[in-house]
């Protein structure tokens, strides 16, 4: 404690640095920060906003205006900062939202949004460089005189409005006041899009399909498409329907294709930013959803099953099949919680899946990796080479409801039916007669051979078809894509796309 006194009392030394007026007090607060801790570009576009107020003439802002066009700059800092810091477990990344709200409000998406917000929009050259326009004057409600009355009428008896010829800035001030307004209103979209389960006033269903897209990764163009339904659309119905479309484009369009997840981007970016700013309806959104599925779905709803093949095929020649296919996690919780509404009783939380190390909840291969003689001797009407196709296609993988020991993967199906317990008693992995209710419905079973792999792998394709609204375009489509069959192998070709 003496030496802490010590350095204070002794050692710690003030810089008095004394500010001749407001103009130098911004760019010294922007100059003399930047030299230790970098300031958030949020920060430095706060500290601009403020300074900016202070360039301008009385008659373009006057000293009320300049007070209040502070406060609402503050009081929109104030809240973006609580809404992004919401969640102390999660915060949210203050540039991201910066450059979220860049694209909604400008309907700007390529270049560099600290750029054009610090060194292109909001600038003091915009301010000081003038440009000439007529303002209304303020016209008395009472007049002395009938003269001063016939002064503001034409020859019809139409009221004449008083203007007077002045030099305004380029950047006025209504534009700072409506910029920061609109950041104010988006913000806590903007946060619902992340966490709608601490959303105000939300519909449950609502609730529940946003979380959706979160689990379904939420690429940056839909995130800001949502935030702008959701501070924009007032009808719920109408906002879950949008919600549902999207949700359901992800997953054919982005999950199901060798596409990447900014496949249509720029046409979303300017899309959410028309919609945000009033300029499209819900209707057009919907049209541009179906527009971009058209490389995916034929009108009739079914699917180009090409597709999802080249999407398949190096992960089954490799060995893995379905267990690589990114969509994989997602899809068979969604299997999960449509069993889950005929029994009420949730086995399985999505956040139970992204537990890192020996906590996370895995998906299991019902026929082992690793096969035993009992497993071989189940599987002995199948070549030996083409068993890893039963291994890695789709009805042979399950979702757990709790992480496992590996070594317990390879048991028998009658063991891995019930739950198993060491010499002490004490339970060490559950059985899928007490596990989640995808394991329960195969724990039914009495046997997991080929013909069992096949037929749940069907039944998984048709609950896909079902859940997404579309078909495949034949039985023979479903059994190429379950890779079960020996012999000539599908055309893994994609089909040709035009952007």
């Amino acid at each position: 404690m003496q030496s802490v006194y010590e350095k204070l009392t002794r050692r710690f030394l003030f810089n008095e640095y004394v500010i001749k007026d407001e103009f130098d007090v911004f760019v010294a607060f922007e100059t003399m920060n930047n030299r230790g801790k970098q300031l958030s570009n949020l920060e430095l576009l706060k500290n601009r906003l403020i300074y900016l107020t202070t360039l301008y003439d009385n008659h373009e802002l006057n000293p009320a205006g300049r007070s209040n066009l502070r406060n609402i700059i503050n009081g929109t800092w104030k809240e973006v900062y609580y809404q992004l810091g919401r969640d102390k477990t999660a915060p949210l990344n203050d540039d991201e939202f910066l450059r979220a709200h860049w694209v909604l409000y400008f309907r700007l998406a390529g270049g560099n949004h600290t750029d054009f917000l610090l060194n292109q929009h909001f600038t003091p050259q915009k301010v000081h460089e003038k440009v000439k326009s007529y303002v209304a004057l303020e016209v008395p409600e009472e007049r002395s005189s009938e003269a001063d009355f016939d002064n503001l009428v034409d020859d019809e008896g139409y009221a004449v409005e008083e203007t007077e010829n002045r030099s305004t800035a380029q950047l006025q001030p209504k534009e700072i006041r409506a910029f920061a307004n609109s950041m104010r209103e988006s913000v806590g979209h903007w946060f619902n899009t992340f966490s709608p389960d601490k959303a105000e006033n939300m519909d449950d269903e609502e609730r529940q399909w946003i979380e959706r897209l979160n689990r379904i990764g939420m690429p940056p163009h839909f995130r800001m498409l949502v935030t702008a339904i959701l501070k924009n659309e007032q009808n719920i119905s109408e906002r879950i329907e949008m919600f549902r479309r999207i949700e359901r484009f992800i997953f054919v369009a982005l999950q199901m294709t060798w596409r990447t997840s900014n496949y249509g981007a720029s046409e979303f970016f300017r899309t959410a930013s028309d919609f945000y700013n009033g300029k499209v309806s819900l209707g057009d959104l919907k049209g541009n959803l179906n527009y971009r599925l058209r490389f995916t779905l034929d009108e009739d709803g079914s699917f180009q099953s090409r597709n999802f093949q080249a999407v398949l095929q190096g992960r089954f020649e490799s060995g893995s099949g379905y267990y690589t296919w990114p969509g994989l996690r997602y899809f068979l919780y969604e299997y999960e919680l449509d069993l889950l509404d005929q029994s009420r009783q949730k086995k399985v939380e999505w956040k139970d899946l992204l537990k890192p190390g020996s906590d996370r909840i895995t998906i299991e291969h019902i026929y082992p990796q690793t096969e035993t003689p009992e497993w071989a001797s189940a599987f002995n009407d199948i070549e030996p080479e083409r068993r890893r196709y039963y291994n890695g296609s789709l009805g042979n993988l399950l979702l757990l409801s709790g992480s496992i020991n590996s070594s317990l993967q390879n048991d028998s199906f009658a063991n891995k039916k019930r739950p198993k317990y060491n010499s002490q008693g004490i339970k060490v992995r559950n059985g899928y007669s007490d596990g989640s209710h995808s394991e329960i419905e195969v724990s039914q079973l009495e046997k997991w051979s080929p013909d069992e792999t096949r037929e749940r792998g069907l039944k998984l394709l048709r609950f896909m078809e079902r859940r997404w609204n579309f078909t495949f375009q034949s039985d023979d489509d479903r059994e190429q894509l379950l890779y079960l069959k020996s012999g000539e192998e599908p055309d893994h070709q994609p089909l040709a796309e035009t952007t």
